[in-house]
């Protein structure tokens, strides 16, 4: 069979390249984004994985959307990445119980056929069987290490073979789950060799000539960890903290790194490769400059209020003149009206 072959040939590839990789911790960060959004994009649920993880870090996120309904509509989207990503990577008690079932599952078909061909018959059994999928998907992470194909629990679970218009008898279902398998491999890699040149070049730009000089270890340390702040920087490198912020503030103004929280109490920064995170979190809310603490008075906001926001509603256009307005026709009537008057009153 082609498609056991090559995927074959792929887990062994990528085993070998990231088994002893400098930047693992930072592989398994991105792809778990990526295995949880492509499980709840299966179910309809699409979510951008920067999102994702500015949700899972705690940030706040730009809204989407202009009503109410596309709002919830990406609130479902993130709740339904999350609850795959808790699958995935730290589920909870019933969830490993239900985890534990499917690898015996596996444990079970992996004997006759093999741990990959093994893998794919036992997920389309237990499928058919009427199970949910994410037990399953969580167990394949265990499953890889079980069997020695892989030696990291990277995210490789097949997310496509269950989009809607995939063929299910098992004949034409099995090559489609591990053409999906290959395929999420080979975006791996590629993701992968995105985030090296990143860092290569933040090394190389990063201006370490003295042999006393940290500049590597903490590009390196910014690297391994997706997301840090300048006291987790001083506590892994032995750096005090204002050394630590030194740093990184050379590397901000020289763009090798960027600054996700947009410069809030709780700074986190990144290599210029999770500059798309940043876009995706909300600036915090800062006072105007000059302005005091509590509410502005009612003479104060008048004051500050720019000119040009005093819009005029009026069309715009020339200004209508009148002709000067003649009174004498209005004289001669009230003459003529009081004459009357008089003439009645003396009769």
């Amino acid at each position: 069979m082609i498609a056991l072959t090559q995927t074959a040939i792929a887990f062994g590839r990528i085993d070998q390249h990231l088994r002893h990789h400098p930047l693992l911790p930072a592989i398994l960060f991105r792809e778990r984004l990526e295995a949880s959004r492509a499980c709840a994009a299966v179910d309809g649920h699409l979510i951008d994985p920067w999102r994702l993880a500015a949700e899972l870090e705690g940030l706040r996120v730009v809204p989407l959307g202009s009503d109410v309904f596309e709002r919830g509509s990406s609130v479902d989207a993130a709740h339904a990445a999350f609850a795959q990503y808790q699958w995935l990577v730290k589920p909870d008690e019933a969830q490993r119980n239900a985890i534990e079932s499917a690898l015996g599952w596996l444990s079970e078909h992996s004997k006759a056929s093999g741990p990959l061909l093994g893998a794919a018959t036992a997920f389309h059994a237990w499928v058919e069987t009427g199970h949910a999928r994410a037990p399953m998907r969580a167990a394949l992470i265990r499953h890889w290490r079980r069997t020695d194909i892989l030696h990291f629990p990277l995210p490789l679970v097949g997310a496509r073979a269950f989009i809607a218009d995939a063929p299910w008898e098992p004949s034409e279902w099995i090559p489609c789950f591990l053409n999906c398998l290959y395929d999420e491999m080979t975006a791996v890699e590629n993701r992968t060799r995105k985030l090296e040149r990143s860092w290569r070049h933040a090394r190389m730009q990063s201006g370490a000539q003295r042999s006393t000089s940290r500049a590597d270890k903490v590009i390196d340390i910014l690297a391994a960890y997706p997301l840090i702040s300048a006291t987790r920087l001083s506590d892994e490198l032995g750096l005090s903290l204002k050394a630590a912020y030194i740093y990184l503030e050379r590397f901000l103004s020289d763009g090798l790194i960027v600054e996700v929280t947009h410069r809030t109490a709780r700074r986190l920064f990144a290599l210029k490769e999770l500059e798309p995170l940043r876009e995706i979190v909300r600036p915090p809310k800062r006072p105007l400059p000059g302005r005091k603490r509590g509410r502005p008075k009612k003479s104060e906001s008048q004051e500050t209020t720019p000119p040009e926001e005093d819009v005029d509603i009026r069309p715009p256009g020339p200004v209508p003149t009148f002709a000067p307005i003649n009174y004498e026709e209005l004289e001669r009537a009230i003459e003529n009206a009081e004459r009357i008057i008089r003439r009645y009153r003396a009769d």
